[in-house]
Protein backbone atom coordinates (compact mmCIF):
# COMPACT_ATOMS: atom_id res chain seq x y z
CA UNK A 1 0.00 0.00 0.00
CA UNK A 2 1.24 3.40 -0.66
CA UNK A 3 1.65 6.34 1.46
CA UNK A 4 0.06 9.45 0.14
CA UNK A 5 2.18 13.00 0.62
CA UNK A 6 -0.98 14.89 -0.44
CA UNK A 7 -4.29 15.61 1.91
CA UNK A 8 -7.09 14.48 0.70
CA UNK A 9 -10.45 16.25 -0.41
CA UNK A 10 -12.35 15.99 3.20
CA UNK A 11 -9.37 16.79 4.78
CA UNK A 12 -8.87 20.14 3.42
CA UNK A 13 -12.38 21.17 3.98
CA UNK A 14 -12.32 20.52 7.40
CA UNK A 15 -9.35 23.03 7.57
CA UNK A 16 -11.37 25.45 5.77
CA UNK A 17 -14.12 25.33 7.62
CA UNK A 18 -12.45 25.14 10.97
CA UNK A 19 -10.17 28.69 10.04
CA UNK A 20 -13.20 29.98 8.57
CA UNK A 21 -15.02 29.70 12.36
CA UNK A 22 -12.01 30.99 14.31
CA UNK A 23 -11.92 34.14 11.71
CA UNK A 24 -15.35 34.67 12.32
CA UNK A 25 -14.56 34.60 15.96
CA UNK A 26 -11.65 36.73 16.02
CA UNK A 27 -13.86 39.36 14.45
CA UNK A 28 -16.51 39.27 16.94
CA UNK A 29 -13.65 39.30 20.09
CA UNK A 30 -12.13 42.44 17.95
CA UNK A 31 -16.02 44.46 17.82
CA UNK A 32 -16.59 43.62 21.45
CA UNK A 33 -13.07 45.21 22.48
CA UNK A 34 -13.40 48.32 20.28
CA UNK A 35 -17.28 48.57 21.48
CA UNK A 36 -17.55 47.90 25.00
CA UNK A 37 -21.27 47.46 26.72
CA UNK A 38 -21.70 49.70 29.71
CA UNK A 39 -22.63 47.62 32.45
CA UNK A 40 -25.99 48.74 34.14
CA UNK A 41 -26.07 49.00 38.28
CA UNK A 42 -29.27 48.71 39.47
CA UNK A 43 -30.04 49.42 42.87
CA UNK A 44 -32.70 46.92 45.12
CA UNK A 45 -35.05 49.25 46.44
CA UNK A 46 -34.55 50.18 50.09
CA UNK A 47 -35.85 47.52 52.82
CA UNK A 48 -39.22 48.83 54.16
CA UNK A 49 -38.56 51.20 57.40
CA UNK A 50 -39.77 49.17 60.74
CA UNK A 51 -41.34 51.80 63.43
CA UNK A 52 -39.68 51.11 67.07
CA UNK A 53 -42.28 52.00 69.90
CA UNK A 54 -40.58 52.59 72.78
CA UNK A 55 -41.37 50.83 75.96
CA UNK A 56 -43.92 52.47 77.96
CA UNK A 57 -44.18 53.27 81.55
CA UNK A 58 -44.89 50.45 84.06
CA UNK A 59 -47.94 50.15 85.14
CA UNK A 60 -48.15 52.94 87.83
CA UNK A 61 -45.23 54.80 88.00
CA UNK A 62 -45.64 58.57 87.91
CA UNK A 63 -45.63 60.36 84.81
CA UNK A 64 -42.80 62.95 84.79
CA UNK A 65 -43.73 66.38 84.43
CA UNK A 66 -42.15 68.66 81.70
CA UNK A 67 -39.61 71.44 82.95
CA UNK A 68 -41.37 74.60 83.88
CA UNK A 69 -40.12 77.73 81.67
CA UNK A 70 -37.90 79.83 83.32
CA UNK A 71 -36.58 83.24 81.70
CA UNK A 72 -33.30 84.75 82.89
CA UNK A 73 -33.37 88.00 84.14
CA UNK A 74 -30.35 89.98 85.18
CA UNK A 75 -30.34 91.35 89.32
CA UNK A 76 -30.63 95.19 89.42
CA UNK A 77 -27.24 96.92 90.95
CA UNK A 78 -28.11 98.05 94.64
CA UNK A 79 -29.14 101.51 94.93
CA UNK A 80 -26.40 104.08 97.02
CA UNK A 81 -27.48 107.03 98.09
CA UNK A 82 -25.82 110.38 96.88
CA UNK A 83 -23.62 112.32 98.81
CA UNK A 84 -20.87 115.09 98.06
CA UNK A 85 -18.23 112.87 95.82
CA UNK A 86 -14.96 114.64 97.03
CA UNK A 87 -13.00 111.13 98.17
CA UNK A 88 -11.67 108.45 95.91
CA UNK A 89 -13.40 105.55 94.46
CA UNK A 90 -14.09 102.83 97.60
CA UNK A 91 -16.92 100.59 96.29
CA UNK A 92 -18.35 97.02 98.12
CA UNK A 93 -17.77 95.86 101.10
CA UNK A 94 -14.85 96.86 103.64
CA UNK A 95 -13.45 95.32 106.87
CA UNK A 96 -10.97 97.16 109.00
CA UNK A 97 -7.72 95.43 108.36
CA UNK A 98 -4.32 95.93 110.37
CA UNK A 99 -3.49 98.02 107.32
CA UNK A 100 -6.11 100.52 108.11
CA UNK A 101 -5.04 101.00 111.72
CA UNK A 102 -1.62 101.28 110.53
CA UNK A 103 -2.31 104.00 108.11
CA UNK A 104 -4.20 105.92 110.76
CA UNK A 105 -1.19 105.98 113.10
CA UNK A 106 0.73 107.47 110.79
CA UNK A 107 -1.45 110.34 110.13
CA UNK A 108 -0.15 110.79 113.60
CA UNK A 109 -4.24 111.75 114.55
CA UNK A 110 -5.11 115.35 116.90
CA UNK A 111 -6.76 114.70 120.17
CA UNK A 112 -9.68 117.03 118.69
CA UNK A 113 -10.95 119.02 121.71
CA UNK A 114 -7.81 121.50 122.65
CA UNK A 115 -6.57 120.97 125.97
CA UNK A 116 -7.34 117.62 126.66
CA UNK A 117 -4.36 115.32 127.35
CA UNK A 118 -3.84 111.82 126.10
CA UNK A 119 -4.20 110.80 129.98
CA UNK A 120 -7.97 112.15 130.21
CA UNK A 121 -9.36 110.36 127.81
CA UNK A 122 -11.68 107.26 128.22
CA UNK A 123 -12.11 104.01 125.79
CA UNK A 124 -15.59 104.06 125.64
CA UNK A 125 -15.99 102.44 122.03
CA UNK A 126 -17.48 99.16 123.18
CA UNK A 127 -20.15 100.42 125.79
CA UNK A 128 -23.70 99.32 125.10
CA UNK A 129 -26.38 102.21 123.86
CA UNK A 130 -30.07 102.71 123.31
CA UNK A 131 -32.02 99.92 121.60
CA UNK A 132 -28.97 97.15 121.37
CA UNK A 133 -26.52 99.42 119.83
CA UNK A 134 -22.88 99.73 120.39
CA UNK A 135 -20.94 103.06 121.33
CA UNK A 136 -18.54 102.62 118.19
CA UNK A 137 -16.86 106.40 119.22
CA UNK A 138 -15.47 107.67 121.78
CA UNK A 139 -16.85 110.29 124.29
CA UNK A 140 -14.11 113.32 125.51
CA UNK A 141 -15.60 115.30 127.93
CA UNK A 142 -15.10 119.02 128.13
CA UNK A 143 -16.48 122.20 128.89
CA UNK A 144 -19.21 124.22 127.17
CA UNK A 145 -17.75 126.58 124.46
CA UNK A 146 -14.53 124.51 123.82
CA UNK A 147 -12.77 124.78 120.40
CA UNK A 148 -13.33 121.25 118.91
CA UNK A 149 -10.28 120.93 116.82
CA UNK A 150 -9.72 119.52 113.25
CA UNK A 151 -8.13 115.58 113.91
CA UNK A 152 -6.26 115.65 110.89
CA UNK A 153 -5.96 117.30 106.95
CA UNK A 154 -9.33 117.06 105.74
CA UNK A 155 -11.89 118.28 103.89
CA UNK A 156 -15.89 118.91 105.40
CA UNK A 157 -18.09 116.45 103.48
CA UNK A 158 -20.93 116.98 105.35
CA UNK A 159 -22.56 119.81 107.95
CA UNK A 160 -25.50 117.07 109.76
CA UNK A 161 -28.46 117.67 112.05
CA UNK A 162 -29.68 114.51 113.65
CA UNK A 163 -31.69 113.31 116.58
CA UNK A 164 -28.85 111.39 118.23
CA UNK A 165 -25.86 113.30 117.23
CA UNK A 166 -27.25 117.06 117.32
CA UNK A 167 -25.00 119.63 115.64
CA UNK A 168 -22.70 117.15 113.85
CA UNK A 169 -19.60 117.74 110.97
CA UNK A 170 -18.32 114.53 109.09
CA UNK A 171 -14.59 115.45 107.56
CA UNK A 172 -13.01 112.91 105.08
CA UNK A 173 -9.89 112.24 104.98
CA UNK A 174 -7.34 113.24 102.02
CA UNK A 175 -7.21 109.15 100.98
CA UNK A 176 -10.66 109.23 100.36
CA UNK A 177 -11.24 105.93 103.08
CA UNK A 178 -11.91 107.10 105.83
CA UNK A 179 -14.10 109.62 107.41
CA UNK A 180 -14.21 111.55 111.21
CA UNK A 181 -16.93 112.09 112.99
CA UNK A 182 -17.59 115.05 115.59
CA UNK A 183 -21.24 115.14 117.26
CA UNK A 184 -23.17 117.04 120.28
CA UNK A 185 -21.46 120.32 118.69
CA UNK A 186 -22.83 123.67 120.29
CA UNK A 187 -22.20 125.16 116.59
CA UNK A 188 -19.74 125.20 113.88
CA UNK A 189 -17.05 127.42 113.94
CA UNK A 190 -16.78 131.15 111.58
CA UNK A 191 -16.42 129.86 107.97
CA UNK A 192 -17.25 126.27 108.36
CA UNK A 193 -19.37 124.92 105.07
CA UNK A 194 -19.24 121.62 103.56
CA UNK A 195 -16.54 121.28 101.10
CA UNK A 196 -13.82 123.52 103.12
CA UNK A 197 -10.64 122.23 103.51
CA UNK A 198 -9.66 121.40 106.94
CA UNK A 199 -6.15 122.01 108.70
CA UNK A 200 -5.27 119.45 111.28
CA UNK A 201 -5.48 121.62 114.74
CA UNK A 202 -7.97 123.90 112.91
CA UNK A 203 -11.48 125.43 114.40
CA UNK A 204 -14.18 123.37 113.28
CA UNK A 205 -16.56 124.06 116.27
CA UNK A 206 -17.25 123.74 119.62
CA UNK A 207 -18.44 121.43 122.43
CA UNK A 208 -21.88 121.32 123.31
CA UNK A 209 -24.36 119.04 124.70
CA UNK A 210 -26.81 118.88 121.59
CA UNK A 211 -28.66 115.42 120.62
CA UNK A 212 -29.12 113.14 122.67
CA UNK A 213 -25.87 113.77 125.01
CA UNK A 214 -28.19 115.18 128.36
CA UNK A 215 -28.86 118.56 129.22
CA UNK A 216 -25.17 120.14 130.80
CA UNK A 217 -23.55 116.74 129.14
CA UNK A 218 -20.78 118.42 127.78
CA UNK A 219 -18.62 116.20 125.94
CA UNK A 220 -17.15 115.41 121.95
CA UNK A 221 -18.27 111.95 120.44
CA UNK A 222 -15.66 111.42 118.13
CA UNK A 223 -15.53 108.54 115.65
CA UNK A 224 -13.58 107.55 112.97
CA UNK A 225 -15.14 104.87 109.98
CA UNK A 226 -13.50 103.24 106.96
CA UNK A 227 -16.19 103.81 104.42
CA UNK A 228 -17.22 101.31 102.34
CA UNK A 229 -18.90 103.65 99.43
CA UNK A 230 -17.34 107.20 97.89
CA UNK A 231 -21.04 107.98 97.80
CA UNK A 232 -21.75 107.68 101.34
CA UNK A 233 -20.11 109.88 103.77
CA UNK A 234 -21.46 107.59 107.01
CA UNK A 235 -22.52 103.81 107.67
CA UNK A 236 -18.91 102.46 107.35
CA UNK A 237 -17.18 100.05 109.10
CA UNK A 238 -16.31 101.56 112.70
CA UNK A 239 -12.53 102.24 114.10
CA UNK A 240 -11.95 102.47 117.55
CA UNK A 241 -10.25 106.29 117.96
CA UNK A 242 -8.72 105.49 121.41
CA UNK A 243 -5.52 103.97 120.47
CA UNK A 244 -4.87 106.58 117.65
CA UNK A 245 -4.90 109.32 119.82
CA UNK A 246 -3.41 108.05 123.17
CA UNK A 247 -0.38 106.25 121.16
Amino acid sequence: MRASGKLSQGSKTAIIVVTAVFSILGVILLLNLQNPRKATVTTAPPPPSKSISKPGPEIGAPKASPPAATSESKPEPPAISAAPGTGSSVEGSSAVTEGDLEFLRKRNLLIPVEGIKANQLRDTFSQSRSEGRSHDAIDIMSSQGVPVLATTDGVVVKLFQSARGGITLYELDPSGLYAYYYAHLQSYADGIVEGKRLVRGETLGYVGDTGNAGPGNFHLHFAISKLTSSKKWSGGDPINPYPLLVK
